[in-house]
């Protein structure tokens, strides 16, 4: 009996330990997310082309962010292009650290991100926010998450641009 409930109390024990370690909670931002528009891509001049994309990015559990595209022949982006000689479709973008639960300037509860791009002396680091509403990953007008296009501004402000938001796939 007294094996019984030492055993017991050592899986008590080990269950409220596990339950208890708030800083190892993983980031609501891990997982591979995709742009919810559909974007045309354009020629040197502006002037479209008939090639559409969508873009995918995959934030990683070794803090990570990483963005690949697809190429559609319509602007529902439905149909698949088979292109035959693809750029590297799986770039890394950046490196991220979520920095935690916040209460947005908006009043919106989200968490702070911080993302850095570049190496050593080029380096930028911009913190800002980013929120999941309704399934859509919105963030602060600091970053920008498009098809084509990822990129941070050390002048962005830090309220949330919900007319570009991720969803997953």
């Amino acid at each position: 009996m007294n094996k019984s409930l030492i055993n017991t109390l050592c899986l008590a024990l080990f269950i409220s330990g596990c339950g208890s370690d708030n800083d190892s909670d993983p980031s609501p931002l891990l997982g591979r997310w995709v742009t919810e528009s559909c974007e045309q891509a354009k020629y040197e001049d502006g002037t479209p082309t008939n090639t559409w994309y969508r873009g995918y990015y995959e934030f990683t559990v070794f803090q990570t962010i990483q963005l690949e595209h697809s190429t559609y022949s319509d602007s529902n982006c439905t149909q698949f292009l088979d292109v035959t000689s693809p750029p590297d479709n799986n770039i890394l973008a950046a490196t991220y650290q979520d920095t935690g639960e916040r209460q947005l300037q908006e009043g919106i509860s989200g968490r702070g991100l911080t993302i850095e791009l570049g190496e050593d002396e080029r380096r930028i680091d911009v913190d800002a926010f980013y929120t999941i509403n309704n399934g859509s990953l919105c963030f602060s007008d600091a970053f920008t998450f498009e098809a084509l296009i990822f990129g941070v501004s050390e002048t962005g402000s830090d309220n949330i641009d919900f007319e570009h938001c991720l969803t997953r796939p």
